[in-house]
């Protein structure tokens, strides 16, 4: 299981999330995605644009709210652009409703145990399950951090991105000091960089931020998603880089990603 997360907005976790699973699905994993953001990013890009517009569509806070369980969720993703269905994976899909679930968690024992508690319901029905967590190490966040299995630090060449790990690191550790006996992540495993640059001609400050990241998180950072148009273009689709453009380079960057993280061969 991979938690993608930081504690900053903005720094990539949604494109990465879905960069990967779409990857690992094309590899004949069976994958799915959790959504934890009120963005409902993730949901978009995997087929679903406004899964409060159905009410037929469960959702993620649906779980928390009792109404259904959390393998009744799992849906299967789609391809916002033809709307078929995309073998071998599936999402959990986000509601705007996310915002409230620290009120909505307020009287529960050991709250922060909540995904802990639902996970086991999709152990052994998937070879990779991906959180998608806002941009924040708040109540979801700290969730999935403690039901996850590896921590994937989304960053940029930017210091508010990278200020964001350090934060998340921070957090790790003191979450670990009450819930280290559930086996939760004790750090970040992998450092992800999006929105590279290949030399300091394109922007020094990025590249000494990019360097300084990989001097402090040494092997851990995997290879840079370099600066590519096809990006934003994807998300503006509502598709993964790696579903819309999977020759450009920066899908070709996330499927060597998901190599060095052993999701596939």
């Amino acid at each position: 299981m991979l938690v993608c997360t930081n504690g900053s907005a903005g720094s990539g976790k949604s494109t990465t999330a879905a960069a990967l699973a779409y990857a690992a699905a094309k590899k004949k994993k069976r994958v799915c995605v959790i959504g934890l953001d009120k963005q409902r990013d993730i949901s978009r890009l995997l087929g679903y644009d406004d899964p409060d517009g159905d009410e037929d569509l469960p959702t993620l806070y649906d779980v928390v709210d009792k109404i259904c369980s959390l393998a009744e969720a799992v849906l299967p993703a789609k391809d916002s652009k033809t709307k078929e269905v995309i073998p071998n994976l599936w999402v959990v899909l986000e509601s705007k409703k996310l915002d409230e679930l620290e009120f909505k968690l307020a009287a529960e024992t050991a709250r922060e145990l909540w995904m802990y508690r639902l996970i086991g319901e999709l152990r052994g029905r998937f070879d990779v399950i991906i959180f998608d967590c806002p941009g924040d190490v708040k109540l979801a966040t700290i969730g999935a951090i403690i039901a996850g299995g590896e921590v994937v630090g989304c960053t940029k060449s930017q210091e508010k991105e990278a200020r964001g790990l350090t934060e998340l690191e921070d957090k790790i550790v003191d979450v670990a000091k009450s819930y280290g006996h559930t086996g939760m992540p004790t750090g970040i495993d992998w450092v992800v960089i999006s929105e590279g640059v290949d030399h300091k001609s394109q922007g020094k400050v990025y590249k000494d931020m990019e360097d300084q990241l990989r001097e402090a998180y040494g092997d851990i950072v995997l290879e840079t998603v370099g600066d590519d148009v096809k990006v934003p273009e994807a998300y503006t689709a509502g598709q993964p880089v790696t579903l819309y453009a999977p020759d450009c380079r920066a899908a070709k960057a996330f499927t060597k990603i998901g190599r060095q993280m052993k999701l596939y061969r």
